[in-house]
């Protein structure tokens, strides 16, 4: 399941899922820097199936897939989780949860984390509230993005959160924290508008491997 991990013993496995439709160079960034600022590697990018909140991604999970390969080659600290691709059907974070905590066992810290807008839908997700039996939860601030103010999911956070995000590091599960990282300006939703007006986004904002695999592939409208 696990593509591109190096030969280390993590001190922590941390996971970062979402629908990479497509992956950009913000999520490569931001992956990388988390990796660092935790100690932590490699750090997996788990892509998902079928998102249960949000509409169907325009490129199939292979697609997808083989996107994050291509985006990641050449950064060892990343590696793919291809679980929920595998699984097929709805992607719901407490089975991944459950079933890594399953494989690494009672202590080592488990890390998911999330966008602060996918955070401000927590409450949706399915069984949210058992989350934290096997893991801890991260929420990554995004730029334009504003703190949720949903009272229940806020309560919730208040008596979970720890002050600082290495805080995860020191238990197995039971803990949110909040961290702020290099604000990458630049979003999937924008990269996918971009090519159908038939812009070629930047390689700062898309890697060229990315760009040529969407081409030969005439995803997201590029004819």
């Amino acid at each position: 399941m696990d593509i591109s991990a190096p030969n280390v013993s993590p001190a922590a496995r941390v996971l970062w899922g979402g629908t990479f439709d497509p992956i950009h160079e913000g999520h490569v960034s931001l992956a990388i820097e988390l990796s660092n600022y935790l100690g932590v590697q490699p750090l997996y990018l788990l892509p998902n199936s079928q998102p249960a909140h949000r509409h169907a991604p325009v490129a199939t999970s292979k697609q997808r897939a083989k996107m994050l390969t291509l985006a990641i080659q050449s950064h060892e600290q990343l590696a793919i989780d291809m679980r929920e691709i595998e699984r097929q059907g709805p992607s719901y974070s407490v089975l991944t949860m459950a079933e890594v905590r399953q494989e690494i066992g009672p202590m080592m810290p488990l890390i998911w984390c999330l966008g602060v807008d996918a955070f401000a839908q927590l409450t949706q997700w399915h069984r949210w509230q058992e989350l934290l039996t096997y893991g801890h939860l991260l929420v990554l601030t995004r730029p334009q993005v504003s703190w949720p103010k949903d009272p229940e999911l806020l309560t919730w956070y208040t008596a979970h959160k720890v002050d600082e995000a290495k805080q995860l590091l020191a238990s197995p599960s039971g803990q949110v924290a909040h961290l702020k990282l290099g604000q990458h300006d630049v979003s999937a939703t924008q990269i996918r508008q971009q090519l159908c007006l038939g812009y070629q986004p930047s390689a700062t904002e898309l890697a060229p491997a990315v760009a040529h695999y969407i081409a030969s592939q005439s995803l997201y409208g590029i004819n």
